[in-house]
């Protein structure tokens, strides 16, 4: 095996320079650049920092989401539509029949054909590697193309999964990017050639089959010519030539033999998977000729590859039904072969890849993952179809959760059938039937304990994984018990062998139940639920189900079934107490008087933050990492928020910043620190976090103040309007006498009613009385009253800044009350020997202000500049300016892979005190 070529140097940029077009090699262009389209010339073209690359305008992304969620609708309606005479002729009991009829050992046959059949598509990959010169062995190239073709499979998206997976594994496995995104783009450009040939078969051979898909034979006919269409454009456009530069830019070039060996490979893999559908017919007693068997799979396959629905699940059966309609065997049996290859193509090979999956960690933690990602989106032909990465790179606890929920439906389905008669007939003479009866019933309960249980598999929950294990176990017992279901038995041990088998992946000790995620769970057990009770209703009838709720008939399947209805609601309640009461979540407990006084001892003796004042309100949680940092947070929903920085000495930061994450992970939540500042964001870019800026708080250096001169001409003019107004400054230490406290009360409410708001809080302290007895309390009076006050916040003894929280004053106060307070503080914190006076932050000022900041700063630039009606955020940063203060930038810093949207929206409802109150305003 060569390689690509000499490694050689210019500009600072590796390049890799073929010694040798005629072997065959590929050219992979330099990684760091972004090249123009001319073929004259290649340049650098700048790009917004913090943008990804690959940005798609928001109409592109609605379109797509558009595109994604109805298509699959549509594609789903018209074949049931064009089916529908086909499915009333259906009798789900025979189907069930004739599938438990086909031979132990043609069925043992069709799975090993499945199995070759599917090995076929590593192909692919095996050519790829010789071309691309991958630095991978054969065997391993084999295994990593096998898994992503079986996972493409079953989640399909137009061959995009195999793409994203094939990348992350590439690159997980030391692959370089650029090498690593031409495999995936030419593996997904290739697969479906083969089928565009085998269109062309069909057009000239049995066009007569077009009429039956339902659709107008012209459309049936133009979406076959399109598919045929596929392979000469294929040909054409991966070659040299500017239609490959418009139309597969970014991915490399392909010599003629290259390109007709991946259209062979391509022939070969669905010609497989068409034969082992003719077989899977045939040992179902569907005996339909080959050419009309090839004929149909290729229309189906082509309608289910359209649909983007995962696998064709539903499209391509339905369609299959249409087509073979006239093929000799009755209906039942022809569905039966389709579940057969369902199960052999699909199923089968997928249970063996969530035995590998798990371990191959395709996704990394921290900015490389989000660099791969930004590339993969960047890709000129990848980006289109928005493959989740993030979803794909932890595909393989979600396989096993997948795996876990379909466990748990399998116990259902088969609720309602009968088993076979000489398999019941053999458990009636040797057990009785109420141990039966017995035995149907738990079988039902453990089915529904599996669906619930297939949330915590997913989240990585320790006590779902060993819950599971034995539900499992009991339910493989169960199903040879009532009714020697050795199949199911032997699905729900393999199931338990994969998941410990990756045990180690079960380390969480909880996970969010109000979660979106865990909602669409629950919505999907409650869909399953009632699919199984209305094909339950379809078998029976709802007159004899209801009338077999009261009796106990040995032998009625009516009656059985109707008892596995009350076992399925026993079995939902069952679920969610066991979610409710042992799920656990991070212990959350606000802390008493004496957490609060050693947290106050933690940051005069190590270290304190801008906000580590606010921990004395007393609403936050605490977490401390090793007794050498404290963070404050606040929970909601799914998220965990720490405000500010965690208090910890400079070399501790990074620590402290992994001991939250880690905490929040423990719990599947996600981590979010609020309001964190500029000096420290290189700690959380390494910790994986996005970060957006939130605005700039005001900084007075102390040292620079003066009343005198010029400079200080304005702020004497201050104190000699608040003479004239009879305005007094007073610092009033702790503790206060009650006359005192009820004047503050009283400004404090007059504030609020003026402005017709509640009490905040989280970053912003609120009058309580006990938060604000830890500090003095500047005041202004007038004749003896106090008009205005704010409360002093010094740095716990460290002496480098004080701050002003809660500053309110009466509506009749003297226009100038607020200055007069400022310019005395600042004589106040100047007098104490402080460096800073910290006015607080103006939200959204100085957010976006380049044309190379992040979107979303750019987006929130226009709420400062168009939300001013609203909120005075420009008024407050004028205010804050006429003090001449130094800007420092605070950020929100989140994980990335997660959206930013929904965080916000938590952060704000934390700090109004809830979505009821976020509401109510």
């Amino acid at each position: 095996m060569g390689s690509l070529g000499t490694p050689t140097r210019t500009d600072g940029l590796e390049l890799e320079i073929p010694t040798d077009a005629q072997r065959g090699y590929i050219r992979i262009m330099p990684e760091s650049t972004e090249y123009d389209q001319s073929p004259s010339r290649q340049r650098r073209t700048p790009m917004p920092v913090g943008d990804d690359p690959a940005e798609d305008t928001p109409t592109r992304n609605r379109l797509l989401r558009l595109l994604y969620g109805l298509l699959p609708l549509s594609a789903l309606l018209l074949v049931t539509l064009a089916a529908s005479h086909e499915l009333r002729r259906l009798d789900l009991a025979a189907v069930h029949e004739a599938f438990q009829a086909i031979p132990p050992l043609e069925t043992l046959g069709v799975v090993a054909a499945g199995l070759a059949a599917t090995g076929v598509m590593a192909l692919y990959d095996a050519l790829l590697r010789r071309w691309l010169a991958l630095p991978l062995d054969i065997a391993r190239t084999l295994r990593l193309g096998w898994l992503a073709g079986v996972m493409n499979n079953v989640v399909g998206v137009a061959g995009m999964t195999g793409s994203g997976l094939r990348y992350l594994a590439y690159g997980n496995a030391g692959v370089p990017p650029r090498k690593a995104l031409a495999c995936a783009g030419l593996a997904m450009v290739a697969m479906p050639t083969g089928l565009s040939v085998l269109a062309w078969g069909v057009l000239a051979l049995h066009r007569d089959l077009l009429g039956a898909t339902g659709l107008p034979p012209w459309l049936a006919m133009g979406a076959l010519a399109a598919v045929g269409l596929y392979a000469p454009a294929f040909l054409l456009v991966a070659g040299h030539g500017p239609l490959h530069r418009r139309f597969l830019a970014g991915t490399p070039v392909l010599y003629g033999g290259q390109r007709l060996g991946l259209l062979a490979v391509s022939l070969l893999d669905w010609l497989a998977a068409a034969l082992l559908l003719w077989a899977c017919l045939r040992v179902a007693g569907v005996p339909a000729p080959p050419g009309l068997a090839l004929a149909a799979f290729v229309l189906a396959q082509t309608l289910g590859w359209i649909s983007l629905v995962p696998g064709g699940l539903g499209v391509f059966e339905g369609a299959m039904l249409v087509l073979l309609g006239s093929a000799p065997g009755s209906p039942s049996a022809l569905l039966a072969g389709l579940l057969l290859f369902r199960v052999v193509y699909y199923f089968v090979p997928f249970l063996l890849a969530a035995r590998l999956l798990p371990g191959l960690k395709l996704l990394p933690e921290g900015g490389r993952a989000e660099a791969l990602i930004r590339r993969f989106r960047a890709h000129p032909l990848l980006r289109f179809g928005r493959v989740p990465l993030h979803f794909l790179g932890r595909i393989g606890s979600r396989v096993l959760a997948y795996g876990t929920f379909a466990a748990g439906a399998l116990l259902l389905l088969s609720a309602a059938f009968p088993a076979a008669a000489e398999r019941l007939e053999l458990l009636d003479r040797h057990l009785p039937w109420v141990l039966l009866e017995g035995f149907h019933f738990s079988s039902v309960l453990a089915g529904v304990l599996l669906l619930g249980l297939a949330r915590g598999i997913a989240a990585g929950m320790r006590d779902a994984y060993r819950a599971a294990q034995i539900v499992l176990l009991a339910g493989a017992l169960l199903a040879l018990l009532k009714g020697v279901a050795v199949e199911e038995a032997a699905l729900l041990l393999t199931l338990s062998l994969l998941l410990r088998a990756n045990r180690s992946d079960f380390y969480r000790r909880g996970y969010p139940l109000a979660s979106p995620r865990s909602l669409r769970w629950l919505l999907a057990v409650l869909m399953t639920l009632g699919t199984v009770a209305l094909l339950g209703a379809i078998l029976y009838g709802p007159g004899e189900l209801a009338a077999g709720f009261g009796t106990l008939t040995p032998g009625s399947h009516s009656t059985r079934f109707a008892h596995a209805l009350l076992a399925m609601l026993l079995g939902l309640l069952a679920l969610l107490a066991w979610s409710w009461y042992a799920t656990p979540a991070p212990e959350l407990r606000l802390p008493d008087r004496d957490a609060l006084q050693r947290a106050r001892s933690f940051y005069a003796e190590v270290a304190c933050t801008t906000y580590s004042f606010l921990t004395l309100m007393g609403d936050k949680y605490l977490h401390a990492e090793d007794g050498r940092s404290l963070s404050q947070y606040g929970a909601i929903r799914q998220h965990l928020v720490a405000l500010g920085d965690p208090a910890c000495a400079d070399r501790d930061l990074p620590d402290a910043i992994h001991g939250f994450r880690r905490l929040a992970d423990d719990y599947d939540r996600v981590p979010v620190f609020y309001q964190v500042q500029e000096r420290h964001l290189h700690h959380y870019h390494e910790a994986g976090f996005r970060l957006l800026k939130l605005g700039e708080s005001a900084h007075i250096e102390l040292a620079a103040f003066t009343l005198k001169g010029k400079v200080g001409a304005k702020y004497r003019a201050v104190l000699n309007r608040a003479g004239r107004d009879g305005l007094v400054f007073e610092i009033l230490p702790q503790p206060l006498d009650a006359d005192t406290w009820q004047q503050l009360r009283t400004v404090s409410d007059a504030w609020l009613g003026d402005r017709g708001m509640g009490e905040i809080g989280f970053s912003l302290g609120s009058f309580n009385r006990d938060f604000l007895a830890w500090f003095p309390i500047a005041v202004a009076k007038q004749d003896g009253r106090i008009v205005a006050f704010a409360n002093v916040v010094d740095d716990f003894g460290h002496g480098e800044s004080c701050s002003i929280d809660l500053m309110r004053h009466l509506p009749d106060a003297p226009h100038s009350v607020m200055d007069f307070l400022f310019v005395n503080l600042l004589l106040h914190g100047q007098a104490a020997g402080y460096r800073w006076l910290d006015l607080g932050m103006a939200p959204l000022s100085g957010v976006g202000r380049s044309p190379w900041s992040p979107r979303d700063e750019r987006l929130l630039k226009l709420v400062y500049e168009l939300g001013n009606r609203f909120y005075n955020y420009q008024g407050l940063r004028s205010y804050k300016e006429k003090f001449r203060p130094e800007w420092r930038g605070m950020y929100l810093a989140y994980p990335r892979g997660h959206a930013l949207a929904p965080i916000l929206l938590d952060v704000t409802a934390l700090i109004a005190g809830g979505y009821r109150r976020v509401l109510r305003r």
